[in-house]
């Protein structure tokens, strides 16, 4: 009997195999693929469905190609990264070996390093396009950058998050999401890797003005706002705490135009520069980030002295010229600018306060600016540079310490360098530097 019933299932299953062959040979296939791919994403899925979410508002438009770095560098990494004194550290690269007086690069890349879609990271999937610099694939590991000429603050250049098409990268947080308007980012979601890098996913969602983000914030759209240049729509709230952070990578200053009849000359602008009343913020008096490597303390300080500035202002030759002044500047900083027009009224030039939307053609500009994180400020003030040199700065010796400065690969000679053009354009005061800005986080208290 059982080998009658075992004859007749083995005779019916030879029977249907041959009639759906096809069916059962895809239904086989699917199942298998099926099981892979689950074992592959089973544990992300997981993770994407208890993880929690976490809102966060940013201020500024942006595009795929434009997402801020901070946000950049949860996603992916450079072949170096910056400490917070501007040096550059191992990150893709595990090492690198500068040769031909800086002229060429070889970098070690991580063997362990893996891309988010599990497939590892090699020296041919770095994509920097940066002008007058080749890379080469000498190994799966190894790349080399030859560059035309030396040019200290490469490194720093080579600090790029490095995103593969989708912005894939290889860092703790993957995209998981982008929502555009046209071509614009209106919100980006991450989400971790792994919990052991965090349990928790992030939104971040643009908005193109302040007063949108905190709107969005009083919504309850959002639960987090980052870099807020205020945070006084939020002070009395129960349920909001705020933290203040002062940017040490921006600096806010007094631009002068050094065509101007008045500006031109150097006691004119240094007296204006010691009447500028104290404005409550960090006092900046150098180009240089005060955390920076490069940075010294031995510059010429622009403390508010009245007095002093009448007498400067007094042997001026432009003394006997009168004159008016007008600050050009941006709404947010409106109040800093009336108190300066203020100040400098008293000192005996009337100034008044001009706000605009964009940079335009200005007597005095006051407004932020980003340092960089190389001390490397050569489009910023050498006299060659017309479209980034606002202040129209023209002096030979510093156009020269700004030539030797991104030339030379000895740190300790590329610090005197730049103390030496520190102490130069502070003296010379084409700008008065007046303070690093205070940002704010607003996060709501659950």
């Amino acid at each position: 009997m059982i080998l009658r019933k075992s004859r007749y299932i083995i005779l019916v299953a030879r029977e249907l195999s041959r009639k759906y062959t096809m069916p059962l040979v895809f239904g086989f296939l699917l199942g298998v693929t099926g099981m892979i791919a689950f074992r592959r994403y089973a544990a992300r899925i997981a993770l994407q469905l208890a993880a929690p979410t976490q809102y966060i508002g940013v201020v500024g438009d942006t595009t795929p190609a434009t997402i801020p770095l901070s946000i950049q560098r949860l996603v992916s990494g450079g072949l170096s990264r910056l400490g917070p004194d501007g040096m550059p550290h191992p990150d893709l690269a595990t090492k690198w070996e500068a040769t031909d007086s800086g002229k060429t690069y070889v970098f070690t890349i991580a063997d362990n390093a893996l891309w988010h879609s599990g497939k590892k990271v090699e020296a041919r999937d770095v994509n920097y396009t940066i002008r007058d610099v080749t890379f080469t694939v000498d190994s799966p590991y190894a790349i080399r950058a030859t560059i035309k000429e030396p040019f200290a603050p490469f490194l720093t250049l080579v600090s790029k998050p490095i995103l593969l098409s989708g912005l894939k990268g290889y860092g703790p947080y993957r995209v998981d999401s982008v929502r555009l308007k046209g071509e614009a980012v209106q919100a980006i979601r991450l989400e971790p890797v792994s919990r052991e890098v965090s349990s928790v996913a992030r939104e971040y969602r643009f908005y193109r003005t302040e007063r949108a983000a905190v709107t969005a914030f009083e919504l309850g759209d959002v639960d987090i706002l980052e870099d807020l240049s205020s945070a006084d729509s939020f002070i009395g709230w129960k349920n909001a705490s705020i933290s203040a952070n002062t940017r040490y990578d921006r600096v806010i200053a007094l631009y002068f135009n050094m065509k101007d009849h008045l500006l031109g000359e150097k006691g004119v602008r240094q007296a204006l520069g010691m009447s500028v009343p104290e404005l409550g913020f960090e006092r900046a008096y150098s180009p240089i980030a005060k955390p920076s490597w490069a940075y010294s303390d031995s510059v010429k300080k622009y403390s508010y002295d009245i007095s002093q500035a009448k007498k400067l202002l007094a042997g001026a030759k432009a003394a006997s010229v009168s004159g008016t002044l007008v600050v050009t500047t941006f709404s947010q900083y409106v109040d800093i600018a009336q108190k300066i027009a203020s100040s400098w009224t008293d000192l005996g030039i009337p100034t008044s306060v001009q706000i605009v939307n964009q940079v335009e053609p200005f007597q005095v500009l006051l407004s932020a600016a980003v340092i960089p994180p190389d001390p490397d400020q050569y489009t910023l003030w050498h006299s060659t540079q017309t479209a980034t040199n606002l202040t129209g700065y023209v002096n030979v010796k510093v156009d020269k310490l700004l030539e030797d400065g991104r030339r030379e690969q000895d740190i300790s000679k590329r610090k005197k360098i730049y103390a030496d053009f520190a102490k130069r354009l502070v003296e010379d005061a084409p700008a008065i530097f007046l303070y690093y800005p205070t940002n704010y986080t607003v996060t709501r208290m659950k």
